[in-house]
Order: C-alpha cells, then sequence, then structure tokens
C-alpha cells in the first residue's frame, strides 16, 4: 500500500517533538492480530451509533479501537481514547458527512466516498524526529493521528488537521471513477515532482505558488494537485465570495486588489471571532489564509519562458475542476463550500460578527 505523510503538506506541522504517556486502558480497545473483538470489545454507546449514522446508511467505518493489523510497524502508535473517538465522530458527520449530503446525497456519498477512517491517539516519528499525524490510501483508508489532541471547537485546528484531509482523500473517489481534463494535467507538466515534492521548493518562500500550485504537496502529481486544489479551496478564506468587499473605484482600493481597503482590513479583523489564528506552537493556522492574498503570492512566473504566472495556472486548474464537478457529478463547489462553512459559528461558539451562538457538542452521541 502506498504509503502518503498527507498532513506533512501542512507547515505548521513539521517540527521535532517528543512523544507523550497515553492512557492504554481497556477503554481504549487494545486488540492483537486474531483477537476477539466481540468478547473483549462488547458494542457500546459509540459502536452502535457509528453502526446507524455512519456504517449503514453510507458504508463508511471508523475504527478507533487499537488494531494491530491497522498499524504500520515502522511507528510507534497509541491507542484513541474514547472520548476523543466520540468528539471525532461527531466533527466528521457535522463538518462532512452533512454537508456533502445536503448537496449530493446519500447515496452518492455511499458510492462515492472513501470507506474507512483509523484513528490513533498519538502522533508517529520518522527515523529524523519529523512528527506525521496522518496516513491515507488514496480514495480508500485514511489513517488520522493525533487525535488524542482533537480540539472538536476550534475550527482552525479542524480544517488544519482533520478536514483538509478528508476533503482531499474524498475527492479523490470521485476522479477515480471518472477523469478529469487531460488539460488540468498539462497547465503544470513539466513541474511535478512526484516523490521529490517535500525538498523541491523553499518553504521560506513558497516557490511553489509561482510555479501553479496551491500547496507544495500539490506538486506530486496532477491528481494530488486536483484534490488539494479542492480541499484548500474549501477551507481558505475567500474575499470573493466572502468579504462582500468589491470595488472598481481606485480611491477606496489604493492597492490595486479589486477590494476595498478599509472593509477588507475590517472583514480579516473578524478571523479571530473564530478562535485565535496561531495553534498552541504559535504556528499560524494554514486554514486562516485568503484565497486571493495566496493567488497574488503566485502572480509571477516561475521561470521567464513561461507563458503563464502561477496565479493564472492556478485559476486555469480551477475552472476545469468547477466545470467537472459541474458536468460529471452535478457539484457546484462553491454551494458545497458554503454549506460546509456555514456550520462554523456553531463550532466555536460564534458567529462571524462576534455575535454568540449556541456551540455545539461533540462529546455528546446523539441521534439529531
Amino acid at each position: 500500500m502506498k504509503k502518503i505523510y498527507y498532513i506533512l503538506i501542512i507547515l505548521p506541522l513539521l517540527f521535532l517533538s517528543c512523544g507523550k504517556d497515553n492512557d492504554t486502558s481497556s477503554e481504549s480497545g487494545i486488540l492483537s492480530q486474531g483477537g476477539d473483538e466481540q468478547s473483549l470489545n462488547p458494542q457500546n454507546a459509540l459502536d452502535r451509533y457509528i453502526e446507524k449514522t455512519l456504517s449503514k446508511p453510507y458504508n463508511i467505518d471508523i475504527v478507533y479501537r487499537f488494531l494491530e493489523r491497522e498499524i504500520y510497524r515502522s511507528y510507534t502508535f497509541a491507542p484513541t481514547q474514547y472520548e476523543k473517538a466520540v468528539e471525532f465522530v461527531n466533527v466528521f458527520n457535522y463538518l462532512f458527512i452533512e454537508p456533502y449530503i445536503r448537496v449530493t446525497s446519500q447515496q452518492f456519498m455511499k458510492e462515492h466516498s472513501f470507506n474507512s477512517v483509523v484513528l490513533i491517539g498519538e502522533p508517529a516519528f520518522n527515523p529524523s524526529g519529523v512528527k506525521i499525524t496522518g496516513f491515507a490510501n488514496a480514495g480508500i483508508k485514511i489513517h488520522l493521528l493525533e487525535i488524542n489532541q482533537i480540539e472538536p471547537n476550534n475550527i482552525y485546528y479542524l480544517n488544519d488537521n482533520i478536514l483538509a484531509t478528508l476533503y482531499h482523500e474524498n475527492a479523490h473517489t470521485w476522479h477515480q471513477a471518472k477523469l478529469f481534463s487531460t488539460e488540468y494535467e498539462r497547465i503544470s507538466a513539466t513541474d511535478y515532482k512526484r516523490d521529490n515534492w517535500l525538498i523541491a521548493w523553499d518553504r521560506n518562500t513558497s516557490n511553489f505558488l509561482p510555479a501553479g500550485f496551491i500547496t507544495a504537496y500539490s506538486s506530486y502529481n496532477s491528481n494530488e494537485d486536483f484534490v488539494e486544489l479542492l480541499a484548500r479551496y474549501i477551507v481558505y478564506y475567500n474575499a470573493t465570495l466572502d468579504c462582500g468587499c468589491a470595488t472598481t473605484d481606485t480611491s477606496l482600493d489604493t492597492n490595486g486588489d479589486g477590494f476595498n481597503d478599509a472593509l477588507y482590513t475590517a472583514w480579516k479583523a473578524k478571523f479571530t471571532n473564530y478562535g485565535s489564528l496561531y495553534d498552541g506552537e504559535w504556528n499560524y493556522y494554514e486554514s486562516s489564509k485568503v484565497w486571493e492574498e495566496e493567488l497574488k503570492r503566485a502572480d509571477s512566473k516561475i521561470r521567464p519562458t513561461e507563458t503563464y504566472t502561477g496565479k493564472q495556472k492556478i485559476e486555469q486548474k480551477l475552472a476545469i475542476l468547477k466545470k467537472y464537478l459541474t458536468d460529471e457529478w452535478h457539484i457546484n463547489l462553491d454551494e458545497l463550500r458554503a454549506e460546509i462553512r456555514s456550520r462554523y459559528p456553531y463550532v466555536v461558539g460564534s458567529d462571524f460578527e462576534g455575535n454568540p451562538v449556541p456551540r455545539k457538542d461533540f462529546s455528546v452521541l446523539t441521534d439529531d
């Protein structure tokens, strides 16, 4: 099985760290290969909820018990705490399953989604000490690590560490069923790096952007480029869609970005109404980026001989992506994005303007 150190594409997660002690009590359900799961772990409330809410209607299984057959022996893994698995399942249902159902259907999700998410309690570390928080077998199974640290009411944390991965991996199932246009690959054909993607770019300058890639990992190949573009389009802020501050009045738009300077600044100041823009290590959350600002950083050519700037390449790819989703799957990407983001206030307990709203309690299993 091909292993992808997928979460490593998020720069704040690339650091050296030490592992933490973990609760390995029976609550975590540690099973060895060939163990009798039913006798060691009789079905509990979470099992019943997963079966009713996810497995039966969508054929998606959440594996939170520590199964030896689901781990890679080259790493040291830790079990997921039961209460953290509950929080994950509720987040998964609210911010992944329900929005997708709204814009597609239950049958669509059952036929066109990954079928297994394996939860691991703590991160793993490679021989050089780099933290690994996810593996993926594209479009089929996802291993999400560090679930014991999940912050279920922190939308920036969820986007960076969980949701971008889910949106990315789910999109793999679509292009695997119906190919997107080969025109997409031709746009950046000479700059795909495959296994060299991690060392190919200068992360200080983000020179993958002028090459036409929204993230460094997008340069792995055209399939990863496609799904990574979709995921980032969803989780990044978007001034064109979200701000309502477009203007053609140059006296109000002194930097020529197409937005009223004062309104744009006020809009960005409201990002903190959804929580801190920095994690506990004072790393900037990727999902607090603005789409247009990333495109502005891409608005140059990777080499003088190029016909298009990186911004133009990304815009060309996005146009192909949106047309593909509409023509092949009847999915409007902007509608899907809007449905997902309409749920953010209830995750954090505050709307975008800073007014309090009822906050979801992800620690409780309900049938609502």
